[in-house]
């Protein structure tokens, strides 16, 4: 009993590791403008999609979950210059403010 213990709790901590990790910035010594532009009614998904397919995020998932959890009024549609320097956390926030959205 002892032992499924011990390989939940290494495996919790792995699985927590990698959500970590997944936060971080793609890229913190790349400072080059990646332009984004989110289309009016993209899901979640979408989004998180393409920014992977930019290269702007480590995992599309870890993302998607990141963006329920933090949501406040949801990402909005518009251009957006983000880099691959900026972590999870910072891109959310910057989908998510009006004022970084140029619109088309």
């Amino acid at each position: 009993m002892i032992i499924i213990v011990i390989v939940m709790v290494i495996a919790a901590l792995a699985v927590r590791q990698v959500f970590n990790r997944s936060l971080r910035p793609v890229d913190a010594d790349d400072h080059q403008r990646v332009e984004v532009v989110i289309d009016r009614g993209a899901t979640d998904k979408q989004v998180a999609a393409q920014l992977k397919k930019k290269g702007l995020i480590r995992s599309s998932l870890v993302f998607d979950y990141y963006l329920q959890t933090h949501k406040s009024d949801g990402v909005k549609a518009g251009r957006f210059v983000l880099r691959r320097s900026m972590s999870t956390p910072q891109l959310v926030s910057r989908l998510q403010n009006t004022h970084y959205a140029h619109h088309r």
